[in-house]
């Protein structure tokens, strides 16, 4: 085999809008893909050895950490397809999506490695062979996950999802802007999905009462999103947090957050994503309030900001 041969993949971030953990019980979700948060896998044929690489290191795919086993089993599910168990190979990340924030990292690092082999292999790639695989590694890697993640980061657009059943694709006609805050706190999904199913064994009838409450506000909130109601969209956001902490995924980071955006003009706010860390979303109604809330989390603990507009 040729030393220069290579292949490529893409996929961007995403966001859980309304919907956190409710979603994995049977409740719908609203996510949102983040286009201006993505990672590109490069496959490239070298002479020996099999190799992962990014900006900050290179390890050899036998010796990756337990955090990666999602992504090695995928890369070994990979290669058995094209018979190429031997493959030396150097597979260079690079991504801006922060890892263990919500935001679908690990998802799209399953997508683009997905796409990466295929377009190594130069095989059509379908759109269900793609989901199979990233839903394959994202198992492994978070627990058995509602599947959410994987869909969004290969949507174009925002996604209406309930477990089990096909994704819809749905046009936004929301005119505001929503500021994510990183709380700089690494989030473990399997640990939250953990806390929630013990809430469930503790009190059912509390905690499940949480969770239709989440569904509810999720079906308020496609109207609400279709039909420019940013106020009201605020409100659910409000009390979606409020039932997140209620059942015991939020976080002091998160909170602090969350009241931040409150005081400084958000319509809205609420953690995103599995919690316990991780990223928080607030609603602004024009593009100077949502800096001057980006401003204001950055100066009371916000790792990072950005700005989506709809």
């Amino acid at each position: 085999m040729t030393t220069n041969k290579m292949g490529t993949g893409t996929a961007h971030a995403k966001l859980i809008l309304i919907g956190e953990h409710s979603v994995v019980h049977g409740q719908p979700a609203i996510a949102l893909p983040v286009k201006i948060l993505k990672t590109t896998v490069t496959i490239s044929s070298i002479k020996y050895g099999q190799y992962i690489e990014n900006n900050e290191s290179r390890r050899r795919l036998d010796v990756l950490g337990d955090e990666f086993e999602g992504v090695r089993q995928l890369i070994l599910r990979l290669l058995e397809k094209f018979q190429s168990v031997k493959l030396p190979f150097s597979l260079e990340v690079d991504s801006n999506i922060p890892l263990g924030r919500g935001l679908g990292a690990s998802a799209a690092l399953a997508t683009a490695i997905t796409r990466a082999f295929y377009d190594f292999f130069d095989t059509e790639l379908t759109d269900k062979t793609l989901l199979s695989f990233a839903n394959f590694s994202e198992n492994i890697t978070h627990g058995r996950s509602s599947g959410i993640d994987v869909a969004t980061v290969n949507s174009e657009s925002p996604l209406w999802f309930i477990k089990g059943q096909t994704a819809e694709p749905f046009d936004l006609k929301l005119s505001g802007h929503l500021v994510i805050g990183d709380s700089g706190v690494h989030g473990f999904t399997s640990q939250a999905i953990s806390i929630v199913r013990e809430k469930l064994s503790d009190n059912r009838v509390k905690a499940q009462e949480y969770i239709e409450n989440l569904g509810s506000l999720s079906k308020a909130s496609k109207d609400f999103l279709m039909t420019n109601k940013l106020e009201e969209f605020g409100q659910v956001m409000n009390q979606a947090h409020e039932n997140l902490s209620a059942l015991g995924v939020s976080h002091p980071r998160l909170d602090t957050l969350v009241d931040t955006a409150l005081r400084n003009g958000a319509l809205g706010a609420k953690l995103t994503g599995s919690g316990l860390g991780g990223v928080m979303v607030a609603l602004a109604s024009n593009e100077k309030d949502a800096i001057h809330i980006s401003q204001k989390l950055l100066k009371n603990g916000a790792k990072n900001t950005w700005i989506y507009s709809f």
